[in-house]
C-alpha cells in the first residue's frame, strides 16, 4: 500500500491552512470571502477559521490512517469548495495558480488514496 497520495493530501490541506490564511491571510483569500458580502474584518475571522479548520482536517487525514472517509470527505470539500469559487469569485479560475488546478488534483488525488486503502475493521 502507497502512502505517498495520502500524505500529499494531507500536506496540501495543511500548506493552504497555514501559508494563504494563518500566515496571511492573503488578498485573494479575503477578496473570495468578501465576495459574498463579508466585510474586511468578518473575512479576516472566516480566513483564520479557515485556516485552523483545514490544518485541523489535514491532521485528520494522517492521524485517522485506517479511516477511508476523511478522503471521500476531502474530495467532496473540493468540489465544493471549487463550486464556490466559479460561483463567488471566477476571476482567479483563470490565474497562473488557480482552484481549477489545485482542487481537481487534490479531489483526485484524495479518490486514489482511497482506493489504495482496503476499508479497515474497527478492533
Amino acid at each position: 500500500m502507497s502512502t505517498g497520495p495520502r500524505v500529499t493530501v494531507a500536506f496540501v490541506w495543511i500548506y493552504h491552512g497555514v501559508f494563504p490564511k494563518l500566515l496571511g491571510p492573503h488578498p485573494d483569500e479575503l477578496a473570495m470571502n468578501m465576495a459574498t458580502g463579508m466585510s474586511q474584518e468578518q473575512a479576516n475571522s472566516v480566513a483564520m477559521l479557515g485556516g485552523i479548520g483545514e490544518v485541523i482536517f489535514g491532521l485528520g487525514v494522517l492521524i485517522l490512517w485506517r479511516q477511508r472517509w476523511p478522503l471521500v470527505l476531502s474530495a467532496v470539500a473540493m468540489a465544493v469548495l471549487l463550486a464556490f469559487v466559479i460561483g463567488y469569485y471566477p476571476v482567479v479560475l483563470t490565474a497562473a495558480f488557480n482552484p481549477v488546478t489545485t482542487n481537481i488534483g487534490v479531489l483526485a488525488l484524495s479518490l486514489v488514496a482511497y482506493s489504495l486503502r482496503p476499508q479497515s475493521t474497527l478492533r
